[in-house]
């Protein structure tokens, strides 16, 4: 326990590196919540056919851009909050960017899980005009 209290600090002293421990856990963790909202949709989609299942996951695939590049803004704001802010004393500055942080990301969140139903939507057209076989 003592070592990691040692490895926190340092990541908290350390910042010329420590991003990049910080951008993991941001990685992981905005992973784990994406998957949190997207797995019941990818469970139930999954029953489905698998042919319509690939087609469903082809489609998210090329629509889910845009919650990527909002991942990756609210990771580059990330890292520019970690170098930047003084986390001995709270301001309205560091109040601002976490909340302007968590804003990105579950904008981000939010984009991947409408980019999914777009795709659903898009291979139920598919089937209703007959352009896929049952």
């Amino acid at each position: 326990m003592e070592n990691l209290m040692n490895l926190w600090d340092r990541v908290l002293t350390e910042r010329a590196w420590s991003w990049a421990v910080i951008g993991v856990g941001f990685l992981v963790l905005f992973l784990l919540v994406r998957g949190f909202f997207l797995h019941t949709l990818i469970k139930r989609a999954r029953s489905i056919n698998s042919k319509w299942f690939h087609e469903i996951k082809k489609a998210y695939t090329k629509k889910c851009i845009g919650g990527w590049i909002l991942f990756l803004v609210s990771f580059l704001i990330l890292i520019f909050f970690w170098q930047s802010a003084n986390f001995k004393q709270a301001s309205l500055y560091e109040v601002g960017m976490i909340f302007l942080i968590i804003l990105t990301v579950l904008f981000a969140i939010l984009s991947h899980v409408i980019a999914f139903g777009i795709s659903v939507i898009h291979v139920l057209k598919q089937l209703e005009n007959n352009q896929m076989t049952l």
